[in-house]
């Protein structure tokens, strides 16, 4: 046998080096993997034919043909003598090529001929053979998904993948069946018969004429598997394209009555209000909101947590701390708002002499005057506050590193939420340095919160190598939706509308204050007023929810005791009755005295002096309430 030229050989193997980059490059990229393996398997074909054919193979070409895409096939799994499979060919570029072919095929793995071939034909036999009905449809497959499917009890589940658009996704179906790229073994999806995937021809568009959604998408067989009880699910972190496959599914008037949860910006809610009429079933998700639920419930993201508790001569927490707040958020957008009101919140704890600690909240944008108005605009009572302060600075001008300097000593909280991810750790990490280098106090009693998902290994080696530096946690960063992304986030499992979506803990309040105080929170609802009784549960679970949240910060303020005097929890009570009244300003309450959820009035924005003594009461059984759940929540 003749060999090759050593520099052909050189080339070959460079190509398949190249190959093994090309790979591991593309191992999140299903899209370009199938292509490559639809190259190799036509030029492993033709090759294998013209092997054969040196072989003398004497049966006809339809025969050679498939003879020939069966070696080839075998060639994505075979763990064989490689060398065993080129006895008698002699033509020593064909060899050497056949080699190239050969361990391409068996780098791509078979998993990417049936990646190619599979999800088609386990579509068409879902449609066809399957009779029991899909109770959720998740529009696309991406790691919210995931959550929300982990999570539901009722496993008859559709996922639906669309061939790519512009951006490649991060998640794929491939990442769901097999864990090919996670290594996950055994992921709880595969072996679940009660979940199907199925792969669309085409995207979804909106305005085809067609009353079939789902025939237009190349799955025309789901509509007999879907019924009005079915819930969509579009969850995307590409808003524009939620809002389109949303207007595409509403564009099918079967569907207008089904439940369709889709994550759009507010911007994108706006844009929806415009394009369609109200009274739909669509549930909206602001990713935003859902970030700053994260942060709350992060304990080590509180403010309290850079409280000092205070402790009387026999070392009992009095329920007081020590300590201004002072606090910056950096960018001013939906999430830096969001923010600014967790703050505001949040930030409520009193000192030895029962009185607001103090705390300022300065906040930072370039484009703070429009915004401002806005935000004032939906809660008109916090432009009075003296806690808040507005700089019409960005984080390129002198002004606004001159106004970091100048507080960065006082400074104890600093959140920054920019619209470029990226952007706001590198400033983060900017920070941190100025700090480190600048502050009298060093990193003590600092926190550096980032809107920033840190999903690649450097980001997360920098700020771990950051954080270490600094002896303790003062860059964390925020936005996963793991801890707080859940199904009962999205679905509700009350036919009265209250949506239970924060937290087991808040449920766990609701049942300690009933045995505290012998009363119940939420209340039963007859036919003759359930409108204003289910409208009543509904602020009242938002307040559970906000007081589970707040939990944490009461932990910090006793130093962890539960066992506390008649002083402290009276300083408790005033703590949560400040948080409380925060909480109806940061909502759009303003002082009345008569309480109206409707044009959103409250008697209970005032100092704890002017509170009756009721409303005294109920705030310390809802204090007794918080720290009894966290008891029994252990």
């Amino acid at each position: 046998m003749i060999s090759a030229p050593i520099g052909f050989q050189l080339l070959l193997l460079v190509l398949i080096l190249a190959y093994i980059v090309f790979l591991i490059k593309s191992r999140l990229r299903p899209k370009v993997i199938r292509r490559a393996a639809l190259a190799i398997l036509i030029a492993g074909t033709a090759l294998n034919m013209y092997g054969l054919s040196l072989e003398e193979f004497s049966e006809g070409g339809i025969t050679l043909f498939f003879r020939s895409l069966y070696l080839t096939i075998m060639m994505f799994v075979y763990d064989g003598d490689l060398i065993d499979l080129t006895t008698g060919q002699y033509t020593y570029m064909f060899l050497e090529l056949y080699f190239f072919i050969f361990y391409a095929a068996m780098l791509t793995s078979l998993s990417a001929i049936l990646m190619l071939f599979g999800k088609r034909i386990t579509t068409a036999m879902t449609l066809t053979f399957r009779r029991k009905k899909f109770r959720h449809v998740f529009i696309g497959i991406n790691r919210r998904s995931e959550m929300i499917a982990k999570g539901i009890d009722d496993r008859e589940i559709a996922f639906i993948e669309f061939p790519s658009d512009n951006k490649e996704n991060s998640f794929s179906m491939n990442q769901l069946i097999s864990g090919m790229v996670r290594d996950e073994g055994s992921d709880g999806y595969s072996g679940n018969q009660g979940i199907s995937y199925l792969m669309a021809k085409r995207r979804l568009k909106a305005g085809i004429g067609q009353k079939n959604i789902f025939a237009t998408i190349g799955l025309e067989g789901l509509r007999k598997l879907t019924d009005k009880d079915t819930a969509y699910y579009i969850l995307s972190e590409d808003a524009d394209r939620n809002l389109e496959d949303l207007m595409a599914l509403l564009s099918d008037g079967n569907l207008i009555s089904n439940t369709i949860h889709v994550c759009l910006s507010r911007e994108g809610v706006a844009r929806y209000y415009k394009t369609t009429m109200k009274g739909t079933g669509v549930h909206f998700i602001y990713p935003s909101s859902l970030s700053v639920v994260e942060l709350m419930k992060t304990p080590e993201c509180h403010p309290a947590s850079l409280f000092k508790p205070q402790f009387d001569a026999n070392g009992k927490a009095t329920g007081t701390v020590s300590g201004p707040f002072n606090a910056m958020v950096i960018g001013f957008g939906e999430t830096g708002q969001a923010v600014t009101k967790f703050l505001y919140e949040f930030s409520s704890a009193v000192n030895a002499d029962g009185l607001p600690i103090p705390a300022t909240i300065t906040v930072c944008d370039d484009n703070i005057d429009l915004l401002k108005g806005l935000f004032l605009f939906d809660n008109p009572d916090m432009a009075g506050s003296d806690i808040l302060h507005y700089d019409n600075k960005g984080t390129e001008s002198s002004e606004f590193w001159d106004g970091i300097m100048e507080r960065l000593d006082r400074l104890n909280y600093i959140a920054i939420s920019l619209n470029d991810d990226a952007a706001s750790l590198e400033l983060a990490c900017t920070i941190f340095m100025y700090a480190m280098k600048k502050r009298q106090n060093g990193l003590d009693g600092l926190k550096i919160v980032v809107r920033k998902k840190c999903t690649l290994p450097h980001e997360r080696k920098l700020v771990e190598r950051m954080n270490e530096k600094a002896g303790h946690e003062v860059i964390i960063c925020y936005g996963e939706y793991e801890k707080i992304f859940t199904p009962d986030m999205i679905v509700s499992k009350q036919s009265n509308g209250i949506n239970r979506n924060a937290t087991e803990l808040a449920d766990l309040i609701a049942a300690e204050y009933k045995k505290v105080s012998g009363h119940d929170i939420l209340q039963e609802s007859d036919s003759s007023e359930s409108f204003h009784i289910k409208n009543r549960n509904r602020m009242e679970m938002h307040q559970l929810i906000s007081r589970a949240n707040f939990t944490p910060s009461i932990l910090f303020c006793t130093g962890g005791q539960t066992d506390l005097s008649d002083t402290a929890l009276e300083n408790l009570a005033r703590m949560e009755h400040l948080r409380y009244q925060r909480y109806l300003v940061a909502h759009g309450y303003s002082f009345a005295q008569t309480d109206d959820d409707v044009f959103k009035t409250s008697h209970h924005i005032c100092t704890w002096e002017n509170l009756t003594d009721e409303d005294r009461q109920y705030h310390r059984d809802m204090v007794k309430a918080q720290l009894s759940s966290v008891i029994a929540a252990q």
